[in-house]
């Protein structure tokens, strides 16, 4: 489970991997003395280090004739130096690794989630979501109720970990791209960021929010901050992911007004199954947009009718039609 961008290879955790992590987390160690331990040879400890390296979580120095592997003192190691202390009975290098990361991000303590929600969250294929959640439901981890999943709270532990983790991944890719990034939103294997200078979007990043509303004939006046979106899978973002992206990163009078002229003038193309599905994604209610199509208003922070109109009415020309518009 593996992605690559240009300047580096991320890969969800291996047991391997783990197994190192846990070696060192309380003192530092030589690449021999590791694979002595493990069990494994120089060569493959080398290679498992140069990885752990890349993913921050390791430093490799240089003693005499000897690397020396130490942590570092980011999030995840934190966590996972608590984890270990307190769960040091459990099968950690088989918990801690590959899709039970991502599920364990997004699982929360005490709260309650439906397989469609893990779905979305999660970025997994419908069998991988039930297998990591059986998976982890042996492990006694898991809680079930009405069809809907939590993590046992004397398990929270596990999902601060995970997330930091793949937080802490989200933030190298994000630097790679741009060194004044700054993550406003972060997903598994996606995240949008916010940078003061332009930069060319990529097959991995595209512009969105309202950097990219121009590109729907609505061009408006920057803050000064250009909007970005990572994906290993996307290619071009459609109209319901730039909506909820602008939501996303500024739910301010500004932009809810903004985008629900944006929804509004593109009412015919909208996917309402998207959008709702894009917004249980994204934690945003998108009932708001379905309400002002359909002519009705809300209290602050949205906007009243009558400005959506006129805003309307000075980019898209006058909108004769106000009856209620249903989405395909």
């Amino acid at each position: 489970i593996f992605w690559t961008i240009k300047w580096i290879v991320i890969i969800m955790l291996t047991p391997r991997e783990l197994d190192i992590l846990l070696s060192i987390i309380e003192e530092e160690k030589t690449i021999t003395k590791l694979a002595e331990e493990l069990n494994l040879s120089i060569y493959r400890v080398s290679a498992l280090t140069t990885q752990l390296l890349k993913k921050g979580l390791i430093t490799i120095t240089r003693k005499g004739k000897y690397k020396i592997i130490t942590p570092t003192l980011t999030k995840p190691i934190l966590t996972l130096k608590k984890i270990k202390t307190q769960y040091s009975h459990m099968p950690l290098s088989k918990i801690l690794t590959g899709n039970n990361l991502k599920l364990l991000s997004i699982l929360k303590p005490e709260v309650f989630q439906d397989a469609k929600t893990l779905l979305l969250k999660t970025n997994l294929p419908k069998s991988s979501l039930y297998t990591t959640i059986n998976n982890l439901s042996n492990y006694g981890m898991i809680k079930k109720s009405a069809n809907k999943y939590s993590l046992i709270k004397k398990y929270s532990l596990f999902h601060e970990f995970s997330k930091e983790y793949i937080t802490l991944q989200n933030y190298i890719i994000a630097k790679k791209f741009a060194s004044d990034s700054t993550i406003l939103w972060s997903g598994i294997e996606e995240f949008i960021l916010a940078i003061k200078t332009y930069k060319n979007p990529t097959n991995n990043f595209q512009l969105t929010g309202l950097s990219k509303f121009r590109d729907y004939k609505l061009p408006l006046i920057g803050k000064g901050v250009y909007y970005y979106y990572y994906s290993k899978k996307k290619v071009q973002l459609t109209i319901e992911d730039v909506i909820i992206h602008s939501l996303v990163v500024d739910y301010t009078p500004r932009t809810i007004l903004y985008t629900i002229v944006l929804a509004m003038a593109y009412r015919e193309r909208l996917n309402k199954k998207k959008l709702l599905d894009l917004g249980l994604k994204f934690d945003v209610k998108v009932d708001v947009l379905f309400d002002y199509l359909e002519g009705r208003g809300h209290e602050f922070p949205c906007t009243s009718i009558k400005e959506v109109y006129e805003v309307y009415n000075m980019y898209f020309g006058v909108l004769n039609d106000r009856q209620a518009i249903y989405c395909k």
